[in-house]
């Protein structure tokens, strides 16, 4: 049975929903969530790989991962669920966790859990933190320093083409009218 996370059901209704926050900052007792079953399709299957994939499973808070994916209209995700007003702030003790169908977590016993370790969720906009560049980051830099060199190399020798012609002008000039 496969483990999902970010996945539950609300405790009084039964209804299905995925919780983008497990917290509010300012409100620790309301977690931000869709009721998936109450979205169009379009907006529930983009939303739904967005939580399936490896980034939203990685990922400890679901936001994250919906700030980067866009839905097929090119806005990103957790944009495009605040603005048409689909996210629901829902008190975290009336979210049950449903990471298979067998299993059945109370939200604010994983909020517990994870304050224990430290690792409770708050989402911060923290810009002292800056991300360690990845390979691929790495590669594109060189990539653009060489690229940089390369067009610095034949602006260089095509001013010196102008130079060039300049000074046969210049001569060719004085032939005329010294």
């Amino acid at each position: 049975m496969a483990f999902l996370k970010h996945v539950g059901r609300h405790a009084g209704t039964g209804q299905r929903l995925v919780v983008v926050f497990l917290q509010l900052p300012d409100e620790k007792e309301n977690a931000l969530c869709v009721y998936s079953d109450s979205l169009p399709d379009r907006y529930h299957d983009a939303l739904m790989e967005a939580v399936e994939s490896p980034e939203g499973q990685a990922a400890t808070g679901l936001y994250e991962v919906l700030t980067r994916k866009v839905f097929w209209h090119g806005t990103p995700m957790l944009q495009t669920l605040h603005q048409e007003n689909i996210l629901r702030k829902v008190p975290t003790a009336s979210i049950i966790m449903t990471p298979n169908s067998n299993t059945s977590v109370p939200l604010n016993d994983i909020l517990e859990q994870m304050s224990e370790e430290g690792t409770a969720e708050v989402p911060v906009n923290d810009t002292t933190q800056t991300p360690e560049p990845s390979q691929v980051d790495i590669n594109v830099d060189e990539s653009k320093q060489d690229e940089n060199r390369q067009i610095a190399q034949n602006l260089m020798i095509q001013a010196q083409l102008l130079e060039q012609d300049a000074v046969t002008k210049r001569e060719e000039a004085y032939k005329y009218d010294p």
